[in-house]
């Protein structure tokens, strides 16, 4: 492997996907005693003491690029010693970083749910040396539309964080279900409630926990096209949504339901050891689902939608798959391969889940090894670092 390093365009930190990404890979670098080119601010504030004190030595870079660009307003920068990652969104847009950083080699990094990949969008994919993906699913669609060098690497989770621990009983003998993800029609938190509220009929010990904090409210809108929900949640005087209105408009029993907001890295173990099953029943995930790997490898019995992104971890008995797929809507070609689950088969698993505990036990232990063994930060570092640089 070649010393040249990498220059990141997005900040790290431990509060989201794309910060976790650049976070595990620049301590790997470091590790490597390859120093890595942070182009954003690091959001320090947000990093374990530990992955802080080891990446400070990064600001210095950081600060170096901010004076030139305040020096030289507009000027377009080649990085002769690094190669750039570029960090894309839906309709591989990078940010406005990208454009005032650029190197011999140009690396695209993207986890997209928008399928429009034609026209501008497709040159746009094609305009990168090297593009790297996160799921099949999105490594599929670009090498049929033509896109050249796509490679794959799988995101992780970290075991020093997310690993099985003792339950503190803090619901009591509750049976207590698990869903999480920011609050968008894409995560399908509409089919939750809908098969939850028929399993909580059944067994009233039930409840429902939440981690559905979204901080972009607006993008919640969509959930109106859901047909399951009456409407879409509103949202209160201080921009944020509320959530258990729309839980029991829906028609869950308030001392059923409760939703947790935004959780810490450090809440979320803690949180997952409570729980007897989780349940993630998405219509599309780009990537692999970073929060059902943690729930997975904190040793929860997980029920993951066989679509998309899904489909690398649903092999092997790793956990409950909802097979019944029926295409999603979809007017303009953006959401091909989205996935609607069954509400019945939720209700279905989720039985399942409650009364046979050797199956649960069974699937826990298979989650437990994959997870532990091959989707970890650090597998994720080591290849996403070699298919940056090879």
């Amino acid at each position: 492997m070649t010393t040249r390093s990498l220059a990141v365009t997005w900040s790290l930190s431990e509060l989201h996907g794309w910060g976790l990404v650049g976070l595990h890979t620049c301590l790997y670098m470091v590790e490597r005693g390859i120093r890595p080119l942070l182009l954003e601010a690091p959001s320090m504030n947000s990093m374990r003491p530990q992955n802080r004190e080891r990446l400070t030595p990064l600001l210095e870079g950081y600060e170096t690029t901010q004076r030139l660009q305040k020096e030289n307003p507009g000027k377009v920068f080649m990085l002769n010693d690094f190669d750039v990652l570029h960090a894309l969104s839906n309709g591989f847009v990078a940010q406005p970083v990208s454009s005032r950083f650029r190197s011999a080699r140009n690396v695209g990094v993207i986890a997209y749910e928008d399928t429009r990949v034609y026209g501008d969008v497709l040159e746009r994919a094609k305009s990168y040396d090297i593009m790297v993906v996160h799921s099949t699913y999105n490594k599929n669609l670009l090498d049929e539309r033509g896109v050249k060098d796509v490679r794959l690497t799988f995101q992780g989770i970290d075991p020093t964080e997310a690993f099985p621990g003792t339950p503190q009983k803090r619901f009591g003998d509750r049976f207590v279900v698990f869903s999480g993800g920011k609050l968008e029609f894409r995560k399908g938190q509409d089919i939750v409630l809908a098969a939850f509220r028929r399993f909580h009929q059944r067994h009233p010990d039930a409840l429902l926990v939440t981690a559905w904090h979204n901080p972009w409210p607006p993008t919640a809108a969509g959930m109106a096209e859901s047909t399951l929900a009456p409407s879409a949640p509103k949202v209160d005087a201080n921009n944020r949504l509320r959530i258990t209105d729309w839980a029991v408009e829906n028609g869950l029993p308030a001392e059923g339901f409760l939703d947790l907001g935004f959780l810490t890295r450090a809440q979320i173990a803690p949180l997952l050891w409570e729980c007897h099953a989780a349940l993630f029943p998405n219509r599309c995930e780009g990537a692999t689902n970073l929060v059902a790997m943690e729930a997975m490898a904190c040793g929860v019995p997980t029920v993951l939608s066989a679509n998309t992104g899904h489909m690398d971890l649903v092999a092997g008995d790793t956990c409950f798959t909802l097979n019944h797929q029926t295409p999603v809507p979809d007017r303009d070609g953006s959401r091909i391969g989205w996935g609607e689950s069954s509400v019945d088969e939720l209700v279905e698993t989720l039985e399942r889940i409650y009364t046979d505990h050797a199956e649960a036990q069974r699937r826990r232990a298979n989650a437990l090894a994959f997870v532990h063994g091959q989707r970890t930060w650090r597998n994720f570092a080591e290849s996403f670092v070699t298919a940056c640089q090879n």
